[in-house]
């Protein structure tokens, strides 16, 4: 059964395996090119800021949740006062601290909490390419509810769309399955499938009213301010 020990362990072993290919897995598994995965942090960060509508502060406090070895981070914290950044795995933390950005700190999460941070503490909380992992909407649910304790000002997540690839997703699990070999390992099972809520459910699980749109052709953006 996924659950959150499991999707623990499925990411702490990623880590290890390949974290750069399990936070993008659009480069080569065997020889990923890590310059272009750390642009690609600052080009997802620009869009991000441009389609929600944020300009950064140098007195802003940024959550990412879910940011792996820091991919989205270093190209945040030139910008604001402090990110923090979330992981369920502490091998990803490990490896995130390894930047010595002077203005982020590292927390390990439960897998759908944000303690210890304050209530009304931050400016914009990110989950960017995180809660299609999550191994249901009851935790998608939990996260939302602490996105909107947290911040002050905005919250922005991404989602994989509800479309026809949903209904490949046994097809797809089983040819990963099969094809198992000396490339990734276990993108056939439910803590990477993870959730594909559809729109509206996910706009019902938000504590607040919550715009979207489609991101990328393969990414719903929903974002929403603090009112």
């Amino acid at each position: 059964m996924v659950d959150l020990k499991s999707s623990r362990d499925f990411w702490e072993e990623k880590a290890q395996e390949n974290a750069p290919w399990y936070i993008s897995s659009c480069r080569d598994y065997h020889n990923p090119d890590l310059t272009d995965f750390w642009t690609s942090g600052e080009k997802v960060w620009t869009l991000l800021k441009q389609t929600i509508g944020y300009t950064p502060k140098p007195t802003d406090a940024v959550v990412d949740i879910g940011c792996g070895i820091g991919r989205l981070i270093r190209a945040i914290s030139p910008e604001v006062g402090h990110v923090y950044g979330f992981d369920i795995a502490k091998q990803m933390l490990e490896k995130a601290k390894g930047l010595e950005l002077p203005n982020s700190t590292f927390l390990e999460t439960e897998g759908n909490s944000l303690r210890p941070l304050q209530d009304n503490s931050c400016d914009l909380v990110l989950a960017y390419c995180v809660f299609q992992h999550l191994p249901s909407t009851d935790v998608l649910q939990q996260y939302l509810a602490e996105m909107v304790r947290v911040s002050r000002g905005m919250i922005a997540f991404t989602m994989s769309p509800y479309d026809w690839h949903v209904h490949l997703l046994p097809i797809l699990r089983l040819r990963s399955w099969l094809r198992e070999g000396d490339g990734p390992k276990g993108t056939y099972k439910r803590e990477w499938t993870g959730i594909r809520p559809r729109k509206s459910q996910i706009l019902s699980l938000s504590p607040i009213k919550l715009q979207h749109t489609s991101l990328t052709p393969d990414k719903w953006l929903f974002f929403g301010a603090i009112r």
